[in-house]
């Protein structure tokens, strides 16, 4: 036994006394790989004598939503949608559910939002259980119509506002595909 606690105790302090490996030195890059290798450099020295990249191009800044679209999306809203939302966003508990940063709503591809609007509660399969008041499609509705209240309630209701407009080309889309987005 006290041959066993022996081995396990020098065992124990040879994986304590084991050093971590020297950190891997970066690759070369551009010029550094026509430049000949010095041993008595750094890595510091070669980090500070590496050439420059340029800053990445900035992303344009998004599109400002018109202000008439978002009228628009409102009105639609307001007269399609706020009854069982209610104007706030926040729906009705067990009802019907609050939009207010509604992953439906957040996401930054609207054709799931499209297919709820168009579709209805079905889209949501056994989730649209939770509430006792199910959405019905508002597949009457013209394309420019979704695509303003869809824009209205991105602008509004996400968790995130978001400054894209959805546009009756993308409510097309959403048309055309069968059943679920």
């Amino acid at each position: 036994m006290r041959a066993v606690a022996g081995a396990f105790l020098i065992l124990t302090l040879a994986a304590c006394s084991k050093q971590e490996p020297p950190a891997a030195t970066p690759p070369l890059v551009g010029a550094e790989l026509a430049r000949p290798s010095n041993p008595t450099s750094t890595t510091k020295d070669r980090a500070s004598s590496a050439p420059t990249a340029s800053a990445p191009a900035q992303p344009a800044p998004p599109a400002k939503i018109d202000e008439a679209l978002l009228k628009q999306g409102e009105a639609v809203f307001n007269d399609n949608c706020a009854t069982c939302h209610m104007a706030d966003g926040g729906g009705v508990p067990n009802m019907q559910p609050s939009i207010k940063g509604s992953a439906w709503i957040s996401n930054p591809d609207p054709q799931l939002l499209l297919s709820l609007i168009l579709r209805g509660a079905t889209v949501m399969g056994e989730a649209a259980n939770a509430y006792d008041n199910k959405m019905a499609p508002l597949d009457h509705l013209s394309d420019a119509q979704i695509a303003a209240v869809a824009t209205y309630v991105r602008q509004r209701f996400a968790a995130a506002p978001i400054a894209e407009p959805v546009t009756p080309a993308q409510v097309v889309l959403a048309r055309s595909r069968p059943g679920l987005p």
